[in-house]
């Protein structure tokens, strides 16, 4: 008679581990922000004319609600960051599989668009404001300028991070340049891709928010350069809390987005996506 033992598939385990663990990330998160409110309240008890309670900050963004002020100065404001995105994230992805194609152009491009990564881009911000106004278009521009060279060299390392011998096993197999472009080098660059576009997030809100700083009409960027001028401090920290909640929305529905990219990608165990 022999003993039958039921193992437990490693997947499960797997897909446990991740559910005990997030919880506990959870509750980190908490008391880290616990700890950064009772420090801004005790830094606004000490110095209530350069700080503002969260509670005072918190009940303005509710008067800003309440008045309907909120939705069209946040529209402006994610206008100008989204579509600043997409126009230097686009081209940022393409253009390095255009490149590729010629090795003299590589080598020619690349240390060129790598040290116009080192440009600081706000230092084109006045320049911006000559040539479109102080509308919508050159904030746009301002944040496309700020993320194209970002999305570019992050999809250039993911491009020259494809070993040559896979890509001569994939056109062994009778795979064309299309598909090996889509199937080897984009795969490649994913990843690169995804993590450079979470770290322009912020800057690309930072940048729509300096241009509003400079030169606008509406916007959250406007409404605390408004508050600053009036020496309205609750008024300047419910828009930085504002702008918080904001980035964080946007990284959140980003992340989202980058979960059902790369999906096709094997996750490890334990590994949390937040």
């Amino acid at each position: 008679m022999s003993d039958v033992v039921n193992p437990i598939r490693p997947s499960l385990l797997a897909s446990a581990r991740p559910r005990l663990r997030i919880p506990w990330l959870m509750l980190a998160r908490g008391a880290v922000g616990l700890v950064l409110v009772a420090v801004w309240e005790a830094g606004a008890r000490s110095m209530p004319d350069l700080v503002a309670s969260p509670a005072a900050a918190l009940m303005r963004l509710s008067d800003l609600a309440r008045s309907g002020t909120m939705l069209p100065m946040v529209g402006v404001t994610l206008a100008e960051a989204i579509g600043g995105l997409l126009l230097g994230a686009v081209p940022g992805m393409v253009l390095p599989f255009l490149i590729q194609l010629s090795p003299r152009a590589t080598a020619a491009i690349e240390p060129l668009a790598r040290a116009a990564v080192g440009i600081p881009k706000l230092a084109l911000s006045p320049i911006l404001i000559l040539w479109f106004g102080i509308g919508l278009g050159a904030k746009v521009v301002l944040v496309g300028a700020m993320t194209f060279f970002l999305v570019f060299v992050a999809t250039f390392a993911g491009i020259r991070s494809v070993g040559p011998g896979l890509v001569r096993t994939v056109a062994i197999f009778g795979a064309g340049g299309l598909a090996i472009a889509r199937e080897v080098y984009w795969h490649s660059a994913q990843p690169f891709v995804w993590a450079t576009l979470r770290a322009a997030l912020p800057w690309a809100i930072n940048a729509a928010l300096v241009g509003e700083f400079l030169a606008a009409e509406d916007g959250v960027g406007h409404f605390i350069h408004h508050a600053y001028n009036l020496a309205d401090v609750t008024g300047v920290y419910a828009g930085i809390i504002l702008v918080a909640i904001l980035v964080l929305a946007a990284d959140w529905l980003l992340v989202a987005v980058q979960r059902r990219a790369l999906r096709w990608r094997p996750v490890e165990a334990g590994t949390v996506l937040t």
